[in-house]
């Protein structure tokens, strides 16, 4: 009704040229939903790329006499193909007799859209699965550096150290005495949270410093592991877990004049409903640690950027956006797209923050599904820029 309400003005005039020469080629009733999809959301704007529009009537397609408007201003879509060769969002709805559609978006983009990975072994499903490790720290929390000092063991043995994805969310409220200059927004943080504190049984306790929380699943504290071998154990036994299952993901991540065009192939090992979500991660980020050792003032996988956010139910958090169902040996695409500036800017607030260094910067994808009644994730890769991941088989 709203949106009825923004174009009658404009609507009024369209429904007298059309509503006495339009047909409905599907012959429906004409008392249901004008609808508009598209064959694709993401287009090229150079004029030469296009979404092929559908339009429906109570479900019956409208193939003439529909008028496609972009805000208010009427655009012309030529055997329902929409080209354009201006970037950005373009929100295009239709009007056809006495109805009006719901709006869609297209968004058209100046970077082309990447290829994705040859696959090495389409027949197989066999994939390499890893565990995502997410540790929750800060430069200025006390006991932070002894937590450092177990993943560093386990981050670099060779048994353990291609099983793991790790990233690092800097939320410890920062002091002048030690500025933590990969701090990430606290509404970005506890975003995270919000999942891992469901997922883990930890729900209440909020953004706790030191802690990690292993593929969504399993998290605990600076108190309940004393040594390394916790973490080896709960990775090791998490992948075992999930090496039947775990999707193949393949990455074609480009990071040209500060803007990230990351085209992420999912290939499912058994047939299911699939999220995917991303990281934009920085390493050899300097900040003094407290109470740590001097390797411990250069951070790595600092997560700059989070882009998961998805309601599911009552719960708004990082579970990943909706691939919908794949089957078995079947894939399903998405891109992310990221302006270092825009991502600068949503951490205005952190005064701490200084520019990317580009040649620092990688991205953590991770596939997430619903197991045990819970979401939790599916596999995960650590991605180079400007470098092709193919899908990884078990050998």
């Amino acid at each position: 009704m709203n949106k009825i309400m923004k174009f009658a003005s404009l609507l009024a005039a369209a429904v007298m040229l059309i509503s006495c020469g339009g047909e409905n080629t599907g012959g429906g009733s004409l008392s249901g939903v004008l609808k508009i999809e598209a064959d694709k959301n993401l287009i090229q704007s150079d004029g030469e790329d296009f979404a092929t529009l559908t339009v429906t009537l109570d479900g019956v397609a409208v193939t003439s006499d529909v008028v496609f408007y972009e805000g208010t201003t009427p655009v012309n879509v030529e055997d329902f193909k929409y080209f354009t060769t201006v970037t950005g969002d373009h929100e295009i709805w239709a009007s056809y007799q006495t109805f009006v559609s719901d709006p869609i978006t297209i968004s058209a983009i100046a970077v082309k859209i990447p290829e994705t990975p040859a696959d090495p072994n389409p027949s197989s499903t066999d994939f390499k699965s890893r565990v995502m490790a997410i540790q929750f720290t800060g430069t200025a929390c006390g006991y932070c550096s002894q937590f450092m000092s177990r993943l560093k063991d386990v981050l670099e043995s060779e048994s353990y150290a291609d099983d793991c994805v790790h990233v690092a969310v800097h939320n410890y409220q920062y002091m002048s005495s030690y500025p933590d200059y990969a701090y990430l927004s606290w509404d970005w943080a506890t975003g995270m949270l919000k999942v891992t504190d469901l997922i883990s049984g930890k729900g209440g306790q909020g953004p706790t410093n030191p802690s990690i929380i292993l593929d969504y699943a399993y998290g605990y504290y600076l108190y309940e592991s004393t040594n390394a071998d916790n973490y080896k154990s709960n990775i090791k036994a998490i992948n075992d877990s999930k090496k039947d299952d775990a999707c193949g993901i393949a990455v074609n991540a480009k990071l040209v004049d500060g803007q990230v065009v990351a085209k992420v192939t999912v290939k499912a090992a058994k047939s299911g409903s699939y999220r995917v979500g991303a990281m934009l991660l920085e390493d050899g980020i300097y900040g003094k640690q407290i109470n740590g050792s001097d390797w411990m003032n250069t951070h790595n996988a600092c997560v700059r950027h989070i882009d998961a956010e998805a309601k599911v139910g009552n719960s708004n958090a990082f579970y990943g956006h909706s691939l919908g169902k794949i089957e078995a040996g079947k894939t399903a695409d998405y891109l992310f797209i990221w302006n270092l500036a825009d991502v600068h800017k949503k951490n205005d607030r952190n005064f701490y923050w200084n520019d990317f260094v580009e040649e620092n910067l990688r991205m953590a994808v991770f596939v997430t599904n619903v197991k045990n009644d819970a979401y939790q994730i599916n596999n995960a890769v650590n991605v180079k820029f400007n470098e092709e991941l193919p899908f990884e088989y078990n050998k």
